[in-house]
């Protein structure tokens, strides 16, 4: 053989081996030599427009696109509520009378600086109580469904008025163990029923902050305390006729009694209120002091 031609097929042997073995590694890399590399595209989640979430772990979810929204230092939501708010109440009350060993906490939100002008201690706790009755409405028991309140920070602001988004909701076991808490509170009320004070001739109301607590304490108790009911009884002093005083007495009853409807008691959870005017004093009318002691309205568990 042709010395020149065994060194040319030589080296074709061996450029072939070369060539043959950077083919066969890229290949078995999943790699080519002219294979661009590759990138995984990301997808983001897609974008809720879901405003109101009402969810128990996994065994529960609804939402909804509007929510309940509280016109500034008002404690009831805007109404109507939407089609889809209402819906998911229905929903959720169907979940909570199918599951009795579940409680849901409705915790109302309020911002520092609104007035509250409610029986309750926060307008938070007050929106909680009204959010309440949109449930209680469809049959579910008061027993499971607890309120709670929380103040937004600083950086959350009123859109043209209206706090948006004005409630949470959270859920746990519903428990039993209230006996200690309502015995409590029942001693206490028995002993100091709750005591409205009026000018003489007039009904309006004002409440101390002691007296909020009072009453949001008399709503947990007859929310829990089944068949448990509340007097509304009116006094007056002996100033005038004893006729009029018992008409007095008896309206100031009444307007108390409403304001107590209007602020998250139920009509049922109140007995009809009495008039007794100046029959019960518990001070003397013969003092300036006395008489204003008796001018009240007496809210007692029965």
């Amino acid at each position: 053989m042709n010395k020149n031609l065994f060194y040319f097929i030589l080296l074709c042997l061996i450029a072939w081996l070369i060539l043959g073995t950077i083919f066969f590694k890229n290949r078995l890399c999943g790699v080519t030599p002219s294979a661009k590399e590759k990138t995984t595209a990301v997808i983001p989640p897609p974008v809720s427009n879901d405003r109101l979430l009402i969810q128990d772990g996994s065994s529960f979810k609804t939402t909804a696109r509007n929510h309940f929204d509280f016109s500034e230092a008002s404690y009831n939501y805007i109404a109507p509520l939407s089609a889809g708010v209402n819906t998911s109440i229905n929903e959720t009350a169907t979940y909570l009378k199918a599951n009795p060993n579940r409680s849901m906490t409705i915790t109302g939100l309020y911002k520092e600086g609104e007035e509250n002008s409610s029986v309750f201690p926060t307008l938070g706790l007050a929106r909680a109580n009204e959010v309440k009755k949109a449930f209680t409405a469809l049959g579910i028991s008061a027993k499971q469904l607890l309120t709670g309140d929380r103040l937004v920070g600083a950086n959350v602001n009123l859109k043209d008025g209206v706090l948006l988004d004005g409630a949470e909701f959270s859920f746990s076991e519903t428990t039993n163990d209230l006996a200690e808490r309502l015995a409590a509170i029942k001693a206490r009320l028995d002993a100091n029923p709750i005591t409205i004070y009026f000018q003489t001739g007039q009904q309006n109301v004002t409440l101390t902050q002691n007296q909020k607590k009072d009453f949001a304490d008399l709503v947990f108790y007859l929310d829990n305390v089944e068949g448990s009911q509340a007097e509304v009884g009116g006094h007056t002093d002996n100033v005038g006729d004893a006729a009029m005083n018992s008409r007095l007495s008896r309206k100031r009853a009444e307007f108390v009694k409403g304001y107590l409807i209007n602020n998250g008691l139920t009509a049922s959870s109140l007995s009809p209120p009495n008039g007794y005017g100046p029959t019960k004093p518990i001070a003397d009318n013969a003092t300036k002091e006395g008489k204003s002691k008796n001018r009240r309205v007496e809210v007692r568990l029965k």
